[in-house]
């Protein structure tokens, strides 16, 4: 057999390359593994176990949403034998009869929820009797965390509520969430605890609201009601009544209408008492002529161009009318003539600088628009309508936050619902521009307390021993549908400002379509804003001259 040298030396250079190759093969993984890092381990992040949802108080500590803890019963139908005997022992303990509770384990298959929250005084007699009778395994008592709300349908529209989570679903609750109910801590922390809230609302003015609306409710049957107190010196909101309300306690029994916030949301046509908002507007421009007498025969008629007349009717006639008189009487002839005499976009211009095209953000989840169009788009009768209360959109809050510039010498302020969170010191105040002068918004005070006086539309809210300033409005109300009025849909409403030589409060009141044959802001609102400052003296929240002599 032939072995040729050559064929050798093939072989084994052939052998020396695969012994290199796997030398290098060697070393490459040893360096690649020489150089890899270290393998992590990774262990799940320590956190807090439970998290606490803040309360939310009153401006004076009184406690209004807080988190408790609530017991359930539920039977677990698949291990009960015997039903009406499990029923039997626990009908005494959620205050049912045991057919009652057969009813109701019968609308469910496996697991059913006998009794949401039970007394919490009973849970430990329950718990006992199951361990007597062997039910414990056919019986639970679970404990689940909610919330409460002691005021009950006090500020509930405000306040909002939380759903099964603990989570806020609407007013307060929804808005400050985040603060309220935050995430978990990391760390050796058991308990993260939200923040505290405390708002501006004081619950003692919030029920003198919440019991003046039901009267009217009982007496007038309006469709909704509306009312806020405002602290006329710095803007914040004492109290926010909406009727009809709801309990958040038993939040299955409420309806879409009983959550709506009307002080906040509703927008419509204020009516005459905007006349007070026009008076200044036309007395701050100077352009019309006020020392003119104006005669009122019960309508007004005037020229909007190329030949169109419109004609504006009051109640009644009322004779010679000045601005004190305009305001006591509610002429309407009187006002829209002397807005006629101002130049409309200078009337704009003001009414703008009263907050009427604007939104407020109170920290609630809606910030409604209040609405005057620009007087590019006004008819020839447009500045005057707009001057009693017409051809506008605005808000009851929109409302009470413009007579703060009455308040505060021409300046408005900005309204506030929320008066600190855990570890901040109080807001302060927030003081808007300057709207009017200090002397125009001091006449509109004095018409204001004219009305209060013999022969005026708001003597029903005059209290003795204190000075008191109002304007009343009985206004149509818009079917936004066909953008028309129509009959027998009205909005009855009052606004006071108290006590006019230093003033504290600004009260408005209005209900909507009430019955009966007394439907005027006169004879509805006003009478229960003067409960309200008779009910104000008598807390101690208000002087009246009679209690200074005692």
């Amino acid at each position: 057999m032939d072995t040729s040298p050559n064929r050798s030396f093939y072989r084994f250079f052939l052998l020396l390359t695969l012994l290199a190759l796997l030398f290098l093969l060697v070393r490459i993984g040893f360096v690649i593994h020489s150089q890899s890092p270290e393998r992590k381990t990774y262990n799940n992040p320590q956190v807090a176990t439970q998290v606490v949802r803040g309360t939310i108080y009153d401006r004076n500590g009184k406690i209004l949403a807080i988190q408790t803890p609530y017991w359930g019963v539920y039977f677990h139908l698949s291990k009960i034998s015997d039903l009406a005997l499990v029923s039997e022992v626990v009908a005494p303990f959620v205050g049912m009869s045991p057919t009652q509770i057969e009813q109701r384990a019968a609308k469910y298959t496996t697991y059913a929820q006998i009794e949401k929250k039970m007394d919490p005084n009973l849970v430990q007699p329950l718990e006992d009797e199951l361990a007597r009778t062997a039910l414990v395994n056919q019986v639970s008592v679970v404990k689940s965390m909610g919330r409460d709300y002691p005021a009950s349908f006090h500020a509930s529209q405000t306040l909002g509520f939380t759903n099964v989570d603990n989570e806020g679903i609407e007013g307060m609750e929804l808005t400050q969430e985040s603060l309220l109910n935050p995430y978990p801590q990391l760390g050796e922390i058991d308990t993260t605890y939200g923040d505290d809230i405390t708002l501006t609302l004081d619950i003692d003015i919030q029920y003198l609201l919440d019991v003046q609306m039901q009267t009217i409710a009982d007496e007038d049957n309006p469709d909704y009601g509306i009312a806020i107190v405002l602290d006329a010196q710095n803007g914040d909101i004492l109290g926010m009544s909406s009727y009809p309300w709801y309990d958040p306690n038993s939040l299955s029994r409420s309806t879409d209408q009983q959550k709506r916030n009307h002080v906040t949301n509703y927008l419509y046509e204020p009516g005459s008492v905007f006349k007070i908002f026009s008076l200044a507007a036309v007395m701050e421009i100077g352009e019309a002529d006020l020392a003119e007498p104006f005669l009122c025969d019960g309508s007004y008629t005037f020229d909007m161009g190329k030949g169109n007349m419109a004609t504006i009717v009051c109640t009644s006639p009322h004779g010679i009318v000045d601005p004190d008189s305009m305001i006591a009487k509610s002429c309407n002839g009187a006002i829209s003539h002397w807005a006629m005499q101002t130049d409309p976009d200078k009337f704009f211009a003001i009414l703008n600088r009263f907050g009427f095209n604007s939104s407020y953000d109170i920290d609630l989840p809606s910030k409604s628009r209040s609405i005057i169009a620009p007087p590019s788009t006004w008819s020839g009768r447009s500045e005057a309508t707009i001057s009693f209360g017409q051809e506008l959109s605005t808000t009851a809050l929109h409302i009470a936050t413009a007579a703060t510039a009455f308040t505060n010498d021409g300046k408005i302020l900005v309204p506030h619902l929320v008066l600190k969170r855990s570890g901040q010191d109080e807001r302060e105040r927030t003081v808007g521009e300057q709207v009017i002068s200090g002397e125009v918004a001091q006449a509109i005070l004095h018409a204001m307390e004219e009305a209060t006086q013999s022969g005026g539309t708001a003597t029903k809210v005059a209290v003795k021993g204190v000075r008191v300033g109002a304007k009343t409005g009985t206004s149509q109300i818009i079917n936004p549908v066909t953008n028309s009025y129509e009959e027998g849909t009205i909005l009855a409403s009052t606004l006071a400002i108290v006590p006019l030589d230093k003033p504290k409060y600004i009260i408005y009141v209005a209900a909507g379509n009430p019955k009966g044959d007394a439907q005027w802001g006169s004879n509805i609102a006003a009478p229960a804003i003067g409960k309200i400052i008779g009910s104000l003296v008598s807390q101690g929240k208000l002087i009246s001259e009679r209690s200074e002599k005692r």
